[in-house]
């Protein structure tokens, strides 16, 4: 048996024959499944990330508007006959001064019953509290303006109705319990 050059070499290069095996037709491409199966797994996550979103979105509208219905009013509903005797009978410049001592006095006290407020009402305080010290600054150049010593009455009427209703809530939150 005489072996040729060649039938050497192949023999070197396939040392086990696997060449003359038959050929064997290759598998099925399996990615037409596996893309499917992707694509079905992405459109349920799309569909849970927007159906998260939207449901964010509709908590935030309810909370939205239940802030909207129960907004507190600036105007006190049953604000003292002090108070009332401000808004709508001229006053003289030494009862302003008194309502707003006691007024401030009033404010005072319920600064220290309040625990934390929420972020809308916070920021109501710190605007009320911002003009107060604006119209101080206009009362220190005209301390006889009788226009000035009612806004601050009102300004301080306010504030404390913002108090009183901060502390209604919480004492609601506290019976709740």
């Amino acid at each position: 048996m005489r072996y040729s050059k060649v039938h050497i070499m192949q023999k070197e290069r396939d040392p086990l024959n696997l060449g003359s095996l038959p050929l064997v037709a290759p598998p099925s491409d399996e990615w037409p499944l596996i893309r499917s199966a992707l694509v079905k797994h992405q459109r349920r996550r799309r569909f849970t990330r927007y159906s998260g979103g939207l449901l964010a979105v509709a908590a935030m509208l309810m909370l939205a508007v239940g802030l909207f219905i129960h907004q507190p009013d600036l105007a006190p509903p049953s604000a003292p006959a002090t108070a009332t005797a401000a808004t709508t009978a001229p006053q003289t410049l030494d009862s302003l001064i008194t309502l707003s001592q006691q007024l401030e006095n009033r404010v005072r006290t319920f600064r220290s019953e309040v625990g934390g407020m929420p972020t809308d009402s916070l920021v109501y305080q710190v605007e009320l509290e911002d003009l107060i010290v604006q119209v101080d600054d206009e009362l220190s150049m005209r301390p006889d303006s009788l226009e000035l010593w009612s806004q601050r009455v009102n300004l301080l009427l306010d504030l404390s109705q913002l108090y009183q209703n901060q502390l209604r809530r919480d004492y609601q939150r506290m019976a709740s319990l």
